[in-house]
């Protein structure tokens, strides 16, 4: 990712935060929870990316540990 969508991110990211915040004051606090952990979600990732930390992805796993077991019980 180059520095120009990540100072896009940033900036997206925070102005949604800040119109956001006034209508998550008015809702459930469930809501508001959730909204939490997806915020944070998705700055840890973020940083993760930032930093150049591998991010591991559901596929991979299921490329290199379910696709062969598959294969091998299907006998293919």
């Amino acid at each position: 990712m180059n520095s120009i969508f990540m100072l896009s991110f940033v900036f997206t990211f925070v102005a949604s935060l800040l119109i956001d915040r006034r209508m998550l004051q008015q809702e459930k606090k469930s809501v508001t929870m959730t909204y939490g952990v997806f915020m944070l979600l998705s700055v840890v990732l973020f940083v993760s990316k930032y930093m150049h930390w591998p991010i591991h992805m559901p596929s991979r796993f299921f490329i290199h540990t379910v696709s062969p077991w598959f294969i091998r019980i299907m006998g293919i």
